[in-house]
C-alpha cells in the first residue's frame, strides 16, 4: 500500500496501544492523515487487582499518554484514551477486535500500530488486525534513548525518519456467526452449560431453526433439534478444538476450552 487516503464516505481510524513510546506513536502522521486514533494505554488498576501496578508506573504511563494524545491533537486528530491491562493478552485481544468491528460496521478504514508497545501487545493487536481485516503497520527506529531526557521527548525509540512496514494480513476464520455466539455464552459463562441450555440459549437470541422451545416438543421434534445442534454448530466446534463434551448422568455438559477462550476474545462480541 502506497498511501492511507481517504476514500468515498470512508475515515481513517488508527488503533495505537501505547507503552513507553512517543515517536513511535507519532512519527506515521507527519505523512499520513488520520480522522480518529484510539490509544490503548495501563491509566489504572485492574479492578480485580488493584496492587497489581504500582503508582509509579501508572504515572509513567500517563505521561507517555497525554505527551501523545497532546501531540496528535494539535495535529487536528480526534483522539479516544482508552484504559486497557497491556500485559493481559486477553484484553489486548479484546479490546482491538472490538474498537476494529465497531469502525468497521461504520465502513471506516482501520490500522494499527503495532509498535507502540510491548511484544505481547503486539501479537494481540496483530492477531486481531488479520482476523477482522485491518491493517497492521510496524514504524521502525533510528536508534533508542541513552537517558532520561530523551525518553521524556522522545520514549524508548528515536525516530528520525519515517520508517514504515505494513503486515500482510493472512486469511485467519473464525467460527460462523451463530456457533460464534455460542462461544461467547460460554465464554462469559465460565462454566459447563448442558445441552438444553444452549438450546435455550439460541432461542433466547433468536438463532434461526431454534425459535421453538425444546421443553414443549414432541420426542420426535426433540431429536431433529439436537441433531440440528450437535451436526450445525457443536461437532464443528469441537472438531476445531473450541469445546470439549461430556457424558455427565443424563446429560451432556459443553465446556469451553482454552482456543475457545482466545477465539471468543478476538471475536470482538466481548465488552
Amino acid at each position: 500500500m502506497e498511501k492511507i487516503r481517504d476514500t468515498l464516505g470512508e475515515e481513517i481510524i488508527h488503533i495505537i496501544p501505547l507503552g513507553h513510546e512517543i515517536d513511535r506513536a507519532v512519527i506515521p502522521f507527519e505523512r499520513y492523515k488520520a480522522n480518529k486514533v484510539y490509544l490503548l494505554a495501563v491509566t489504572e488498576r485492574p479492578k480485580h487487582n488493584k496492587t497489581k501496578y504500582s503508582d509509579e508506573m501508572i504515572e509513567e504511563q500517563k505521561y507517555y499518554l497525554e505527551a501523545v494524545r497532546n501531540k496528535l491533537e494539535e495535529r487536528g486528530m480526534e483522539v479516544e484514551c482508552r484504559h486497557v491491562d497491556m500485559f493481559d493478552l486477553l484484553e489486548v485481544i479484546k479490546n482491538v477486535s472490538s474498537i476494529i468491528l465497531e469502525e468497521k460496521s461504520r465502513n471506516n478504514m482501520v490500522y494499527i500500530n503495532i509498535s507502540g508497545a510491548g511484544r505481547l501487545t503486539s501479537v494481540g493487536a496483530t492477531l486481531a488486525a488479520m482476523v477482522h481485516g485491518a491493517t497492521a503497520y510496524y514504524v521502525g527506529a533510528d536508534k533508542y534513548s541513552q537517558n532520561e531526557e530523551d525518553r521524556k521527548e522522545h520514549g524508548l525509540s528515536i525516530c528520525r525518519e519515517l520508517k514504515l512496514q505494513f503486515l500482510e494480513n493472512l486469511q485467519l476464520q473464525l467460527p460462523d456467526k451463530n456457533s460464534m455466539k455460542v462461544l461467547v455464552k460460554l465464554c462469559k459463562e465460565q462454566k459447563g452449560m448442558k445441552t438444553i441450555d444452549i438450546l435455550n440459549f439460541l432461542r433466547d437470541v433468536g438463532v434461526e431453526g431454534f425459535e421453538e422451545d425444546y421443553s414443549r416438543l414432541r420426542r420426535v421434534s426433540r431429536i431433529n433439534y439436537l441433531m440440528k445442534l450437535n451436526k450445525g454448530l457443536l461437532e464443528k466446534l469441537e472438531k476445531s478444538g473450541y469445546i470439549t463434551r461430556e457424558r455427565q448422568g443424563r446429560y451432556n455438559i459443553i465446556r469451553i476450552t482454552k482456543a475457545g477462550i482466545y477465539v471468543s476474545h478476538i471475536s470482538g462480541l466481548l465488552k
